[in-house]
């Protein structure tokens, strides 16, 4: 009955059969695949508009059938919705969505996402990251690589970091995959700032220490896997070297410089373990290179100086001599690459505090 009923509507036929049609095709339902995402309260009457924006004029469509979204979005049905309204069930618990005519150019766009994203200050307002991020997925805007890193960078900065690793616990919903080299060191390097900018103490320490854990464990289970042994995120020494410095810290300042619970000596060995994968080039003179190594090795050099200074790794024979190669190694090359970007921000100032702020953690 419904497959005739919009065959008949987008063949064009009179008024009377128009109105049964329309009839036909928008009587009260449910949605019983797309959820539409809701919103909480925020900080900000702006951030509060736009997401209701999105929500009623990207979400909600894309949540109805197809016929329907057609209804809305097709001009020639523009003055017969006008004439007769019609509503649609959208979940059990809010009253029923008024179907209207729309501009499809008038949605919102990408761009518009992001800064509706930018607006989102304290960690209330980023708790409606995950669900705006499933009506981007639901409505077919992706995420790119470079629209994530710039996520888990707003998120550093806005101390919600966790809310990133909770995107990634949901990545049918979200679309944050922990498989992607950049987007894994982006959001490493941001625990490690996180953790320096409380000097590596409690409670920030542990805190980034147990979201780093979580973030590898997660980088095993199969929606997160890189197969590709060369592209896979979770054996580069960044990740086990920001794991160490984490936990030597916390050994150094929490617990009286032991290694209590073992993680140092075993991120230590495995750090020695995955060296070969790492980014140690000497070479790279522009900016961009420069900043991606440093953001990579400042945590691994400085995890291998905080593990030496811990009882049991300081004056173990085996561990502790090829550290201290590997810190006077990683050493130089840093002293060069900080050189050649020192001269970068003197020819480019707009390059802004962040890069600033990196040259001198070490």
């Amino acid at each position: 009955m419904a497959q005739n009923a919009v065959g008949r509507l987008f063949r064009g036929q009179s008024s009377s059969t128009l109105r049964q049609s329309i009839g036909t095709l928008t009587s009260k339902r449910s949605y019983s695949k797309n959820a539409i995402p809701s919103f909480s309260p925020t900080s900000s009457p702006e951030l509060d508009q736009a997401l209701i924006r999105f929500r009623e004029e990207l979400f909600i469509p894309f949540g109805l059938t197809t016929p329907q979204r057609k209804l809305m979005f097709r001009t020639k049905y523009a003055d017969r919705l006008d004439e007769e309204p019609v509503s649609v069930s959208i979940g059990e618990d809010e009253e029923p969505f008024l179907l209207r005519p729309m501009d499809p150019q008038s949605r919102p766009t990408i761009k518009e996402a992001w800064d509706t994203i930018a607006l989102m200050k304290t960690t209330k307002d980023w708790q409606n990251l995950i669900p705006f991020l499933s009506g981007l997925r639901m409505s077919h805007r992706l995420v790119k690589s470079d629209r994530w890193q710039w996520l888990m960078r707003r998120a550093g900065h806005a101390d919600a970091l966790g809310i990133m690793l909770e995107c990634a616990k949901q990545p049918e919903r979200t679309g944050l995959r922990f498989r992607n080299v950049d987007i894994v060191q982006r959001y490493f390097f941001e625990l490690h700032r996180k953790a320096q900018q409380a000097d590596f103490q409690d409670p920030a320490v542990s805190k980034t220490l147990g979201l780093a854990k979580q973030a590898v464990t997660l980088m095993e289970s199969p929606e997160h896997q890189e197969h590709n042994l060369e592209l896979d995120p979770k054996r580069r020494p960044f990740v086990v070297g920001t794991l160490l410095e984490l936990s030597a810290a916390r050994a150094l300042n929490v617990f009286g410089g032991k290694d209590e619970t073992g993680d140092v000596r075993l991120y230590a060995g495995r750090l020695l373990g995955t060296w070969g994968a790492g980014t140690f080039d000497s070479e790279a003179k522009d900016w961009v290179n420069i900043d991606r190594m440093l953001q990579e090795n400042v945590p691994i050099y400085n995890g291998m100086k905080l593990a030496l200074q811990v009882n049991g790794i300081s004056n173990d024979k085996t561990i502790a001599p090829a550290l201290k190669t590997r810190v006077n190694e990683l050493g130089m090359l840093i002293t060069n690459q900080k050189k050649a970007a020192s001269e970068n921000v003197k020819q480019q100032p707009t390059l802004g505090l962040e890069q600033s702020q990196l040259l001198h953690q070490v």
